[in-house]
Formats: structure tokens, sequence, C-alpha cells
């Protein structure tokens, strides 16, 4: 999608400082921020069409982009809407590129990587509270997304988290409660020097020159950015990483050379046979942003404020609404131990809340229970609320022993006697023990159309997605789970969703309990705090500057304070 030629002069670089803000900017066929962002755009659309406009098999075996572009062709107030949502994102990325070019926590150089997650963590929670306000200035939460992402992005062009582990997403990243990687103290030398002439370099003679991989996270510095690098040890060529290029000084000084990743041009970027590696970390980081379990904002915001915020907006379908059944089908074995309790209250309070509320309910309920043997499962239907909290309560915990379970029966029982058109709630952290049955419960979900919302998935690394086909061939439902916790391990090593910790319809999305107001101005302190932390690392970094080497060994470069 084209870019106005103002974006394009808007934004001026002394020297590389990261991925190019657009693709005319930089070399043909390289990664930029304009093309990471678009792609990842296009991608995490075709996952939210999928999913909740046009479920089915129409657009199984395309690409995420052609299914977004086949999709919007076919309305063109679609195509306008979202053109513009990827236009302002896009410019709010290049717009943080030409202000915040030289600030190192913004590029994560200079090593300031723990004060940049701290300023992505602030942003990302900015970001939902905006979506989640009473009425969302979506124009503006595009462009914060934008800034948020200029930060993302540089991670892995300007770190030795690519180096480290290749085009894998950290996942740490930007989230709150989670911990990443140490950065590389003061006193450790990152990289060794490397022959540094451009027909070296060109034959990757940088390849090696990082020191830390897999133990810290470091980054170069940059000799516009206002931080200097500290001293290295001349008498063996180490010290810290230089960010490289021929427009950075620093690039002569101890470590000689460079790490960046953000162009394939050997002149500028040391390690640019790692430029499609960085580029492609990015673009998945990038959708994990959009559309990534428990952190993405699909999942943060529910299915109708994401539709809004991308401009394709769904309609609602409600699960409690009279002449439907909504109906829940549980894995009730011992490996559910977990998650089990959690499952019982969020069924109990979603029951309740319509109760007290006087809210429309269901004509009926369904409660299917599956385990294995087979002769643990078990339905029952009423049409009383009261009745299926008590049953929900009642339920325990039993059989199992392998991972799989006959799942397949359980879903069959309950879609036997559901009506047409209602939705149908499945927890489960097992392949089925009984794919024989995939087809009928294919069959008849579609027959009924059934909307199937599959809220704890887990595998047993069996290679066959059974799940994922029955919940690709059916359309999720107006309740969405919101997941309290990090993903973690079952007991056999699958990796399975975690307990959600609250059922909503769409017309109840922005109106989770957030008190907004104190909440944004949470946020602001927050950016205050991550400024004032990258402040005292910068005086630390002054500090060390121009400072002896007084210890070497394993790598360990000793930079002392002064009086």
């Amino acid at each position: 999608m084209a870019i106005k030629l103002l974006l394009l002069l808007a934004v001026s670089m002394s020297s590389v400082l990261g991925f190019f803000p657009t693709q005319e900017s930089g070399k043909i066929g390289d990664y930029s921020h304009q093309s990471i962002t678009e792609r990842a755009l296009y991608e995490s659309a075709a996952v939210f069409i999928r999913t909740y406009i046009n479920a089915g098999n129409k657009y199984a075996s395309r690409s995420g982009v052609d299914v977004t572009v086949d999709f919007i062709r076919g309305d063109r107030s679609y195509e306008a809407v979202f053109g513009t949502v990827v236009e302002t994102i896009v410019w709010g990325n290049n717009n943080a590129q030409r202000m915040y070019a030289n600030v190192p926590m913004r590029t994560m150089n200079a090593e300031m990587i723990f004060a940049g997650n701290l300023l992505l963590q602030s942003l990302r929670d900015q970001i939902v509270v905006l979506s989640l306000s009473p009425n969302p200035d979506w124009n503006n939460v595009r462009k914060l997304i934008g800034e948020y992402l200029f930060t993302m992005q540089m991670f892995y062009s300007n770190t030795n988290w690519v180096e480290t582990y290749g085009n894998v997403t950290c996942n740490e990243l930007g989230i709150q409660g989670r911990s990443m990687m140490p950065t590389a103290p003061p006193d450790v030398a990152t990289c060794a020097g490397c022959v540094y002439s451009h027909p070296a370099v060109d034959k990757h003679s940088c390849q090696n020159n990082i020191l830390v991989n897999g133990q810290y996270l470091t980054s170069g510095y940059l000799s516009v950015q206002g931080i200097p690098k500290p001293t290295g040890n001349d008498s063996v060529g180490i010290g810290k990483c230089s960010h490289g290029g021929k427009d950075d000084a620093f690039s002569d000084v101890n470590a000689i050379g460079g790490i960046n990743k953000e162009t394939s041009d050997s002149s500028l970027s040391p390690h640019f046979f790692l430029h499609h590696t960085a580029g492609e970390a990015a673009i998945q980081a990038t959708n994990h942003f959009f559309v990534g379990e428990v952190t993405g904002l699909l999942d943060q915001l529910g299915p109708r404020l994401f539709g809004e915020f991308v401009g394709l907006p769904v309609a609602c379908k409600d699960c409690l609404k009279p002449g439907l059944s909504l109906a829940y089908v549980i894995d009730t074995s011992l490996s559910m131990s977990i998650d089990f309790e959690q499952i019982k209250t969020k069924i109990t309070e979603t029951i309740q809340s319509s109760l007290h509320e006087n809210k429309t309910m269901p004509s009926d309920f369904i409660l299917s229970t599956f385990s294995d043997p087979v002769s643990l499962n078990h339905v029952r239907s009423t049409t009383d609320g009261y009745e299926m909290i008590s049953w929900i309560q009642d339920m325990k915990q039993e059989g199992g022993g392998d991972c799989p379970e006959f799942s397949f029966h359980g879903l069959l029982a309950a879609l036997k006697i559901i009506r047409p058109d209602s939705c149908l709630f499945f927890y489960s952290d097992a392949d089925p023990k009984d794919p024989e049955l995939e087809y009928a419960v294919l069959q008849i979900a579609a027959q009924k159309n059934v909307h199937i919302a599959f809220l704890i998935k887990g595998t047993c690394n069996t290679g066959i997605p059974f799940l994922a086909r029955l919940e690709n061939s059916t359309k999720a439902t107006c309740l969405k789970q919101s997941l309290d916790k990090d993903r973690r391990k079952r007991s056999t090593d699958q990796d399975i969703h975690q307990p959600w910790n609250k059922l909503y319809s769409f017309d109840k999305a922005s109106q989770k309990g957030y008190n907004f107001s104190t909440l944004v101005v949470v946020g602001l302190a927050a950016v205050a705090v991550v400024s004032l932390l990258a402040v005292i690392a910068l005086q630390k970094h002054r500090t060390h500057r121009k400072q002896p080497i007084t210890e070497q060994g394993n790598h360990r470069v000793t930079f002392p304070q002064t009086d």
C-alpha cells in the first residue's frame, strides 16, 4: 500500500538506525518498518477474517496476505477503511523513527534493552487502556501502535537476539510479568574486534564477533546517539559492540566492527547476512502483537473491538439468546487439575451473572463431560440455569492416564441434542482418542451451524490437527476467553492454553471494570519511570567512559567507576 510522498520526506537519517522506514528509502528487496508492518497487518487480518467473519474452507489453503486482499476487494468500504488503518499505523511507525531515532532506549541500542522493554510494556498498557475506553479514538490508538512497533521491531535488527535464537519471536518482550534474558553488565565485554573493511565485511569477517550469545542480550553503541562507547581492551581487541556501518564512528573503537542487521548492504550492516532472518522475526513478532495467544490485541480486546480497530467490523453472535442452547463440553481427566476449579468457577459466574441481572437466557443448557475410558462420559441437558450450576459445581475429575481422551464422543453427544445456531464451549488439554468420529462431528456441527469456542487447547504431539480442523470449520462465538496466566506445560509436556478469567460478549468488551482515567494516569506514570531509568543508565554509561581496563579474563572487561 503506497505511503504518501510527504511521509517519506518527513523521515531523515544521517545514518541507518534500524530497519529503513520504507521500502523506497532502502535497498530493493530489503525489509523495512513499512513492509514488516504491512505484511503483519495483512496476515493478522486474515486470522481475524478466517475466525470471525468467514470461517470455513474458502480460505483454508490461501496465504494470509491473499485472504485479506481477496476479502477487502469484495467490499469497497472495507478496502478504504483497512487501507487507512494500515497507512495510519505505518505513519506512527515512521514518525517514531523521525522523533526518536537518536534515543537509544527507543532503538534498543547501547544496551538500553531493559529500559526499552519497560517502555514497550508501558506503551502496550496504554494501547489496551485506550482501546477499552468507552469511545476509543482509533486513529490515536493506531498511531500509538506504530510507535510501539518501531521499538519492538528494532529489537530484532539491533540486538543479538537473532544471532542467538534465529527468527524466533521473543515472547517476553513488552509483556508485564515476564522476565527476559538479562542484558550484559557494564563490565562484560560483548564483542571481539573483526577485520572491518568493506571487502572483508562482505565476506562475513564480523560473523562470529559476539561473545555473549546465549548468556546475555547486548546491542551496539552508535556514535550519533550521545552515549559514549565504554573503553575496550586494545591489547586483545575486545569490548562493547558497536552498531556498525559506514557512518558509525564507533565502528573503529574496540571492539572494532558492529552487529546491526538492518539492511542487506554490508557497508551499512556488518551482520547483513542475517537481515532476512531479522526481518522475518520482526514480522512474526508484529503478528504476535496483533493476534498472538493470550497477549495479542485480539485476545486482549475481544473480537468486536479488534474488528473496529482493524476496520473489519463483525456481527455479534448472542450465545444467550432465547431459542438457543448453551453447551459446555469438558475434559474431566486428571490432567486437567491445573485448570479444573477455575473452569467451574468461571462457567458458574457466567450463568449466575445472567440469572441475577435478568438477562435473556438460552432455552436450555447442555453439559457433556468426557475422559478415558469412554464409560466415564456423560451428557445431560436442562432448562433450569440453577440446575446447570449445580451440575457444574458437582463435577469431579477421574480417568485419564495417557494423553488422548474421548473428546469426539463428548462433542458428538452434545451436538446431537444442541439446538441449531447455538454456542458450544470446549475445554481439553489433549487430542482426541476417537479420531474416527471426526467426520461425524464436523458434519453435524456444519448442519446445525454450531459456533464452537476452544477455550483450552492442547495436543499430544500427534501431528494430526483434529481439533484445529474442527475449529477452522466452525464459527467462533460471541463469548470470548480472556486468559489470565502465561502458557505452561501439561504433565505430559504439551503446550496448553491457560485458564481464562472472564467470558464476555462483544457488546460488553469495553466494560471490564477498568477505571479509565486511573489507568491513563498509571500509564503516563510508567512512561516517566522508564524515562528516569534511561537517565540513570545514561549517567552510568558516562561514568564508565574513558576508564582504563583493570581486570580482564574470560571476556570480562572491568570499567571502574571514578570518585
